[in-house]
């Protein structure tokens, strides 16, 4: 079983405990590291400046309920060109979600914004970026 480094557990602070706990099941089946967790709304606008995210309304500021509601996963050890890895993560997590997040949400991931299941009609890849959203 693998284990997350301080620094991942630390990213987790502040992270909805449902997406949190997916994060923890993930890791008993792959190894994987935090990227990000919450961020400040400075930390978004120069995210966005660089054209690192698209948008200051993120799931990754703190929520109403007070927590974010986005983390970003990466597979362990990061290879950012690797990209097969990402999608075999992403998979995973989608497959565990259900257990793990309340009945009136489902996760978002970044490689398929639109949830459509169609991999090619992105405009912006994220394949590190999960998210809570609220079913319809």
């Amino acid at each position: 079983m693998h284990t997350f480094s301080t620094t991942s557990l630390d990213r987790l602070e502040g992270v909805h405990p449902a997406l949190a706990d997916l994060c923890f099941a993930l890791l008993y089946h792959v190894d994987i590291l935090i990227v990000y967790g919450k961020r400040t709304e400075a930390q978004q606008q120069i995210l966005v400046q660089k054209g690192l995210s698209k948008t200051m309304n993120s799931k990754h500021l703190i929520q109403p309920d007070g927590y974010c509601h986005a983390v970003d996963i990466a597979p362990y050890p990061l290879d950012w060109d690797n990209t097969k890895r990402f999608y075999w993560v992403a998979g995973m997590a989608k497959a565990l979600a259900p257990q793990y997040l309340p009945d009136d949400m489902y996760l978002r991931w970044g490689g398929n914004w639109d949830s459509d299941n169609d991999l090619d009609d992105q405009t912006f890849m994220d394949l590190v970026h999960f998210e809570l959203r609220k079913k319809k």
